[in-house]
């Protein structure tokens, strides 16, 4: 009987502590694949809990939405690639949130992280640094691009050690620095390839809502915890970033997945 209690007892001490979530699928369309640090790839439907160093990723058709455990809120486009590398949310709302991006774009919107030190997006060529504001991170054919929604400020960082800021809605960031303000047809064009078709649309379903012109349709997940939205007419310069990369083909997929 002891030596049986002895192997039970060492083989719960062998079994490695199951990973605490750290955030939830808010919507999947159609799905999204996650693998877990020494996992198998898996589905990740609505209400799936993910895990930190998990590696997230759409297809040329999916989509969805992330919400975190401090309220922020993570859309992915279709063909982008995340993993979770660094969250830390503590009781006291103090912590850190961190995440590298491979390929394709997002729309980062903060919670209570992000008001206090910056929230971080790591793409191979920058890092992007988001505090108290939502913001679009885009990486595509070795460019990366920062789009300032609202909030407190961005900033990009480049592998190169060169640091960029702005607080301007609607101010663009590379490499090579502050670009101007985002045309408004083509930031429409990108959150609509986040959002997915709206209400009445071409597409399959209604979109997630990006909350231009119409409110987040009741079937999906929030865009915003705070009900967020965007003023699209604080976008009216002619910067359009897809004339300083050229990284979206015309059908605005973000290559192979």
């Amino acid at each position: 009987m002891k030596i049986a209690a002895l192997f039970t007892a060492v083989a719960l001490l062998a079994t490695p502590l199951a990973a605490q979530n750290i955030g939830t699928v808010a919507s999947s369309e159609p799905t999204l694949r996650g693998t877990p640090p020494g996992s198998a790839t898996r589905t990740l439907g609505l209400g799936t809990g993910v895990v930190q160093d998990e590696t997230v990723a759409s297809s040329a058709s999916g989509r969805g939405q992330i919400l975190f455990a401090d309220e922020t809120t993570l859309s992915l486009a279709p063909n982008t690639t995340i993993v979770l590398d660094r969250f830390v949310f503590n009781p006291d709302g103090s912590g850190q949130m961190g995440l590298q991006m491979t390929t394709g774009a997002l729309r980062f919107i903060g919670g209570t992280l992000s008001r206090a030190q910056e929230a971080t997006v790591t793409t191979p060529t920058a890092t992007i640094g988001i505090r108290g504001s939502s913001a679009l991170v885009l990486y595509q054919n070795g460019g990366s691009i920062a789009v300032f929604l609202a909030g407190e400020r961005l900033c990009l960082t480049s592998s190169g050690g060169r640091r960029v800021c702005t607080s301007r809605q609607g101010g663009v960031l590379t490499e090579a620095g502050y670009q101007g303000r985002v045309n408004p047809d083509f930031l429409a064009q990108v959150l609509n390839l986040i959002d997915g078709a709206p209400r009445g649309g071409g597409g399959g379903g209604a979109g997630l809502g990006s909350g231009i012109d119409n409110p987040n349709p009741s079937d999906r997940g929030p865009v915003s915890t705070t009900g967020e939205e965007f003023d699209p007419e604080i976008f009216d310069d002619d910067f359009v970033i897809d004339d300083l990369l050229e990284f979206l083909p015309s059908d605005f997929y973000f290559g192979e997945f």
